[in-house]
């Protein structure tokens, strides 16, 4: 560090106007008390730490010298003393102890004011001193430098015996000063990637895990917690052989070093039950030098985009439906149709009434199976009317009451007192309770009851429930309504609810499923209220 010229003889001059007595001990007008000095070290804890582990090795390495080091903030104040034990009891003899400030007020000509005063090194031996009782000493300081911002941050400076003074004494403060700034820019650097990759931590819409070369779990962020329903303080610490769903894969990040990427993983919450799903990448973490120290894992709530492509392939699949719906249904019913007067002619030639009853049967199931084909084939023409949702639900039900009555089966109603009212085609919707009653009726083989319930919602929409006491289904097979060719019955077609989806669709509705196996099914379909 470039050393400051000093005009001592200016100095000593303007020192004698200020009315400073040379011969009288150093008398310092301002004194930390225990408590703000407790203060100061606070504030400057990181920053003596690492000064006083470099000045104790830069003492050490002198120890047979009466030298003492010290410790000055930016404002002059005497934070630490170190050194020979002689040489502090004597620096306190004449008042330089921890607390005091150094400023040319008081002390006339001293190395640390100087130093903070220019921002350069300073030495100042013997005479050069102003104070006589200085005059048998030698004093070296230098400033300790934030370069990011150019400022003084503190000094560090060493007083010795005038028969010890050398140049070189300042070289070596000034080594030891170099080394101190580089390691004190190290942890500004480290506290600001830490506050940087806190900000990344807590901003980040992923999740993130960090794991130790251990394989002991060191953090997880705050959209972790969220998403998963775990608690930061009850995995931190844990094994990542633990960790379930993610664990094994950072464990071979350990093991191989080698990273995973977009790995699609189903992930169910325990505290809602849901199922999600989550697109992960695990990353080994290297220091420069090659060695591992650990690994992270990054993990996206891809839940929405898995439904949107489902979605879409869905729709492709309806499309595909719909052409070959198009193409086939027609040409099947013109001959199906034939079929069917030939066999009603022929019904008195049948030996046994059974056999036309069956052929019959199975017509009509494929003539169903048609008009099911022909609902998908193309979009009908829907004529929406304000409608009392009420009214056409119990026409609905005295249309299917017969074959509730065939199958034992009671129709309960629980209407709202009022009328409701909702913009609608009347055929579809009816179509859209024929199919669901029918579904109930199939799960419920040995007799049952089913509830209808209609009401309103604050956020004014109709609500449709339809709950049956059947046999139910799985949370996985309920995923599947709706698909394509998917059904739980050993003669469907999986084209019933495609229907339904697609009517409630149509009407701007929501349809939402409950069931429990050997419990029974609950429909509930959501409508939105006519304007009035």
């Amino acid at each position: 560090m470039e050393k400051a010229s000093i005009d001592f003889k200016s100095l000593k001059q303007k020192c004698l106007e200020n009315g400073l007595n040379p011969t009288a001990i150093t008398v310092f007008s301002e004194r930390l008390n225990k408590e703000e000095l407790l203060q100061k070290h606070m504030e400057y804890q990181e920053i003596l730490d690492v000064v006083v582990y470099f000045l104790d090795k830069f003492l050490d390495s002198l120890k047979e010298m009466p030298i003492i080091a010290s410790v000055c903030d930016a404002e002059g104040y005497l934070l630490r003393n170190l050194g020979h034990e002689q040489s502090m009891r004597n620096a306190e003899i004449i008042g330089i102890a921890e607390g005091v400030r150094f400023k040319e007020e008081d002390c006339g000509i001293d190395a640390i004011s100087l130093s903070l005063k220019h921002k350069k090194s300073v030495e100042i031996v013997g005479f050069q001193h102003y104070h006589t009782h200085l005059h048998t000493k030698a004093c070296y300081a230098v400033p300790i430098m934030d370069w990011t911002e150019d400022k003084v941050i503190g000094t560090i400076s060493i007083m010795t015996e005038l028969e010890h003074a050398s140049p070189l004494m300042l070289t070596l403060l000034s080594t030891v000063n170099q080394t101190i700034e580089r390691e004190i820019d190290l942890i500004r650097q480290n506290h600001e990637l830490n506050i940087l990759n806190k900000i990344i931590m807590d901003t980040t819409r992923n999740g993130i895990l960090v794991a130790a070369q251990s394989g002991r779990l060191l953090d997880f962020n705050a959209f972790a917690e969220h998403i998963t329903g775990w608690k930061k303080e009850d995995i931190i610490g844990a094994s990542i052989l633990d960790l379930k769903y993610f664990g094994e894969y950072l464990q071979n990040v350990l093991n191989t070093k080698r990273p995973y990427t977009d790995i699609e993983i189903s992930f169910t919450r325990e505290k809602d039950k849901e199922t999600l799903i989550f697109l992960l990448d695990c990353f080994p973490i290297f220091l420069n030098n090659g060695t591992l120290v650990g690994a992270f894992a990054q993990f996206r709530d891809f839940t929405d985009r898995k439904k949107t492509e489902q979605l879409l392939l869905n729709s492709e699949k309806l499309t595909a439906v719909g052409q070959m719906a198009a193409s086939v249904a027609h040409e099947i019913r013109n001959p199906l149709t034939t079929i069917q007067g030939f066999i009603q002619y022929l019904e008195n030639d049948f030996n046994k009434k059974a056999h036309y009853d069956l052929i019959m049967s199975e017509l009509k199931r494929i003539n169903f199976i048609v008009g099911e084909f022909l609902i998908l084939s193309k979009p009908h023409a829907v004529h929406f009317v304000k409608q009392d949702l009420q009214k056409i639900m119990d026409e609905t039900v005295s249309l299917f009451q017969a074959s509730a009555n065939m199958n034992n089966i009671l129709m309960e109603r629980n209407y709202n007192e009022n009328s409701i009212l909702v913009q609608c085609d009347e055929n579809q919707l009816k179509q859209v309770f024929m199919n669901v009653f029918k579904n109930s009726v199939e799960a419920m083989p040995y007799g049952g009851t089913i509830k209808i319930l209609t009401d309103v919602t604050e956020e004014k929409e109709a609500i449709i429930q339809i709950e049956d006491n059947g046999i139910g289904m799985t949370p996985a097979q309920i995923k599947k309504l709706g698909l394509p060719f998917y059904t739980t019955k050993d003669t469907g077609t999986g084209l019933g609810y495609m229907v339904i989806f697609k009517i409630i669709e149509q009407h701007k509705g929501h349809l939402h499923i409950e069931s429990a196996v050997n419990q029974g099914t609950t429909i509930e379909i959501r409508l939105p209220l006519a304007e009035k």
